[in-house]
């Protein structure tokens, strides 16, 4: 298949969001182009970190599923890729890519040498790139990065260069400063300044919550798709109403609000070992329960819930207090 297909669309690695589970739910309302895995520490998976299964897991549709990895220095980056490539070589299973993490903003990965950090020396991460590369041939290499630690549109596009040139397929930019969380809209005037500068697909990633703001990514800023993340966890079905309305800009589909968020505890049940169950859930809800006029209240007591019986019980019986909710109309 083509390293990516015209406008795609991307499902965000998320740390505790980007899992099996939210992949099979997206899946069910008609998937994407590319999911991604939350980020996985090369050097835990070096070491056989006993949760990397999990982290890793690629299924339902690993063809499209780029595992994402991050870590502070070449060396493990490389090797991890190459056992990557191998294992899923020995298991016959395929590999839609490798993404290098350069932007996690989180400090303990920031002040590790991870995420962001890359981007303090352009060659020291070209020659991560080249080194995936070689060591993962004929796998897409990707590099998922922020606007930097200075907001410079020059440097931007100069990092990026490099990347490009190393052999990167295709980069993915959060338009926001290394600092800089969700308290403005992303500067997407950068991410058009890449894709005009480097012949590789440059892909946008934040802000997009609706049709218009699809479409506002791939037209005038010229991205060569859109990832999505946190309102892909509000609604699972946001995939699919965007293809919708590409076919038909009239198009509207049932959300079965109720149905959907119960599928979600049947499938963290089902894939996940028990020790990820409460934060799975607790953090799925945080997000989801967005659709609701009295979601705060149920948020609150989700968050407080440690068990997925508890959390189950107290969804239910919101739509029994609620019961109009249970299905909308989405445009």
């Amino acid at each position: 298949m083509p390293i990516l297909p015209p406008k795609a669309l991307l499902l965000a690695p998320m740390v505790e969001l980007s899992h099996r589970p939210l992949r099979e739910l997206i899946a069910s309302f008609g998937s994407c182009d590319r999911y991604y895995t939350e980020m996985t520490s090369a050097s835990g998976y070096l070491a056989r970190s006993p949760f990397d299964r999990w982290f890793m897991d690629s299924e339902p549709a690993p063809e499209r599923t780029v595992v994402q990895l991050y870590d502070s220095e070449v060396d493990p980056m490389a090797k991890a890729a190459a056992r990557l490539v191998q294992e899923r070589r020995d298991s016959g299973m395929p590999l839609g890519g490798i993404d290098a993490n350069f932007g996690c903003s989180a400090p303990h990965i920031e002040k590790s040498g991870g995420g962001v950090s890359w981007m303090k020396d352009a060659s020291r991460a070209a020659s991560l790139i080249a080194a995936l590369k070689a060591a993962a041939p004929g796998v897409p290499i990707s590099a998922k990065l922020r606007l930097g630690y200075e907001e410079s549109e020059s440097a931007l596009v100069d990092f990026c260069r490099a990347l490009a040139d190393a052999g990167a397929d295709y980069l993915v930019i959060h338009p926001r400063l290394k600092n800089e969380k969700f308290r403005r809209l992303g500067r997407w005037s950068h991410v058009r300044a890449v894709a005009e500068a480097i012949s590789i697909p440059v892909v946008g990633n934040g802000d997009v919550r609706s049709w218009e703001r699809y479409r506002s990514a791939v037209d005038e800023y010229g991205g060569a798709g859109a990832m999505i993340g946190r309102e892909a966890v509000r609604r699972p079905w946001f995939f699919a109403l965007l293809r919708g309305k590409e076919a038909d800009p009239g198009f509207e589909m049932e959300a079965r609000v109720e149905e959907t968020g119960l599928r979600m505890l049947s499938l963290i049940r089902e894939l996940l070992p028990e020790s990820f169950h409460k934060s799975r859930a607790r953090r799925f809800f945080f997000y989801y329960c967005d659709n609701l006029s009295f979601g705060h209240h149920l948020r609150y007591a989700i968050q407080n819930s440690d068990r997925l019986d508890d959390i189950e019980r107290l969804f239910k019986a919101y739509f029994d207090e609620v019961p109009a909710e249970r299905v909308r109309m989405e445009r």
